[in-house]
C-alpha cells in the first residue's frame, strides 16, 4: 500500500510541515483537516486547482476534511500579495459566492463527503474584550510585522496597512482554535504564502488547550517563463467557472503550457498515476511539436473542472483549430463564440483579413507572411493575390493561421 506522504512527496505538493517528520501528520491516525477559501469572487482561478488536488489526496486516505468559507475573515481581507487595502464586502455579496465555491469543490473533490462551514458563524458575533484578552494576549506586534504577509506593505513607501488587515492573521488562528473544539480539527492545509497564519493557529491551540496541532503547506506554482505567479494569462486569471472562462478558452490555456512545466503539471494537476505520466512524457519526446503531454494535461484538467463530455467537445475544437479534425456544426458554434474570431466578408483580400484579424500588424508585413509561406486557410499554404470566397467557409466559419500557434477563426458575414 502507498503512504500518503509518498504520494504527496511524488506529486511536488510538500513544501512545509510543523512535525519533524511528514508521516507523523500524513500516515498515523486519521485527522480532520481544514482549509480557508476566501469568498472574494465567486470561483477559484487555476492557481488554487493545486490545493484542491492536494485535499483529495487527503481524504481518499481516509481523512476527514472541513472547508471554511471566509465570510468573517473576508470581511477583513488577507493583506498577504496585495499592496493595497482591499474593499470590504457585504454579506450578500459573500453568501452569493460561498454557493458558488461549493458546487465547484464538489466538482473538483470527486463527490467525496467534506463539511462546508463560514467563520462568520462564531467570528461575526465575538466579543470585543475577551477576544483581545483570550487571544491577543499570545501574540506581539514584534512577532506580527516580521510576517511575510505584513513587512512588505511596511517596506513600501506608497502602500500601507490598516488595523483591519493586520488583525487578520489573528481571526484565521482563531478559527483554528474554534474548529479544534467544535469539530476535533487538528490540521491546517494551504499554500506556502500561508504558513505564518497556519502556524499562529498551531501555537493559539497549543497555548490555550495544550493540544498538538498540525501544519502543512504546498509550494505555490510558478511560471518558469515569467516568475509570476501560475494561473494569470494576458487577458486576467482563468477562472474555473464557465462563464468567466469559456471551456474551450480553458482548454487552450492548458494545451499552451510549455514543454518545461508539462511533466509538473501533469503531476500536480492531475490525479494520473506516475507510470501514466512517465510514459506520456517519453511520447512526447518522440515528436515535441506533436504536444501529447499537453493535449492530454489539456484534456484531464477540462474533464476535472467542467466535465468528460465538455472535455471532449473542447479537444475536438481544438484539433479542428489546428487542422487535426473537419469542422462540424457543433464544433463551429463554440468555435466561433470562445476562440479568437473575427468576421469576414467573401471576395475580401487575404492581406487585409491578415491585418484586420491581427495576424499581421501592417500589409506590408502581410505580404512578407505570405511571401515566406508561413500562412495557411484551412491548413493550405495560400499566397498574396488570394481572395476569400464563399467555398473556403465550412459551416460558416474558415481557420486563418501564422506559423504553428497564431490564429483566427473567420466567420462569414
Amino acid at each position: 500500500m502507498v503512504m500518503l506522504s509518498e504520494i504527496l512527496r511524488e506529486r511536488g505538493y510538500v513544501y512545509q510541515h510543523s512535525s519533524e517528520k511528514l508521516e507523523e501528520i500524513t500516515d498515523g491516525q486519521k485527522r480532520t483537516l481544514y482549509l480557508g477559501v476566501d469568498p472574494t469572487a465567486d470561483s477559484m482561478h487555476v492557481g488554487q486547482l493545486q490545493g484542491m488536488l492536494v485535499l483529495r489526496r487527503f481524504v481518499e486516505d481516509g481523512h476527514k476534511l472541513i472547508i471554511i468559507v471566509g465570510g468573517g475573515t473576508g470581511m477583513v481581507g488577507d493583506p498577504g500579495g496585495r499592496s493595497a487595502e482591499r474593499n470590504l464586502m457585504d454579506d450578500a455579496t459573500i453568501d452569493k459566492n460561498a454557493e458558488a465555491l461549493r458546487k465547484q469543490f464538489k466538482q473538483l473533490l470527486g463527490g467525496v463527503d467534506f463539511e462546508m462551514v463560514n467563520n462568520a458563524d462564531w467570528l461575526r458575533g465575538l466579543n470585543l474584550m475577551e477576544f483581545l484578552r483570550d487571544v491577543g494576549k499570545h501574540f506581539t506586534v514584534n512577532e506580527m510585522i516580521k510576517r511575510d504577509s505584513v513587512r512588505p506593505r511596511l517596506e513600501t513607501p506608497d502602500a500601507s496597512i490598516s488595523f483591519t488587515e493586520f488583525s487578520y492573521m489573528l481571526l484565521q488562528a482563531y478559527d483554528f482554535l474554534e474548529l479544534h473544539k467544535r469539530y476535533g480539527c487538528d490540521l491546517q492545509v494551504g499554500g506556502s504564502d500561508q504558513w505564518g497564519n497556519i502556524l499562529s493557529g498551531v501555537e493559539l491551540i497549543r497555548r490555550t488547550t495544550g493540544d498538538t496541532a498540525y501544519a502543512f503547506s504546498w509550494p505555490l506554482l510558478v511560471d518558469k517563463a515569467t516568475g509570476k505567479k501560475f494561473g494569470k494569462s494576458e487577458g486576467g486569471a482563468v477562472w474555473l467557472d464557465a462563464n468567466k472562462t469559456p471551456p474551450f478558452r480553458f482548454y487552450q490555456f492548458w494545451f499552451n503550457i510549455s514543454d518545461e512545466m508539462a511533466e509538473e503539471m501533469l503531476l500536480k494537476m492531475t490525479l494520473l498515476s506516475r507510470e501514466e505520466i512517465e510514459g506520456t512524457m517519453k511520447e512526447h519526446a518522440k515528436n515535441p511539436p506533436a504536444r501529447v503531454a499537453q493535449k492530454r494535461l489539456a484534456g484531464l484538467v477540462t474533464a476535472l473542472a467542467h466535465g468528460e463530455n465538455t472535455a471532449g467537445i473542447t479537444a475536438r475544437a481544438s484539433e479542428v483549430l489546428f487542422g487535426e479534425a473537419d469542422i462540424d456544426a457543433s464544433t463551429a458554434d463554440l468555435l466561433k463564440h470562445d476562440a479568437p474570431s473575427h468576421t469576414v466578408e467573401s471576395s475580401a483580400s487575404i492581406v487585409d483579413v491578415l491585418v484586420s484579424a491581427g495576424l499581421a500588424a501592417s500589409k506590408r508585413e502581410a505580404r512578407q507572411f505570405l511571401a515566406d509561406g508561413a500562412i495557411q486557410l484551412n491548413g493550405e499554404n495560400i499566397k498574396e493575390g488570394k481572395v476569400l470566397e464563399t467555398s473556403d467557409f465550412k459551416n460558416g466559419i474558415a481557420i486563418l493561421k501564422r506559423g504553428k500557434r497564431s490564429v483566427s477563426v473567420l466567420v462569414l458575414s
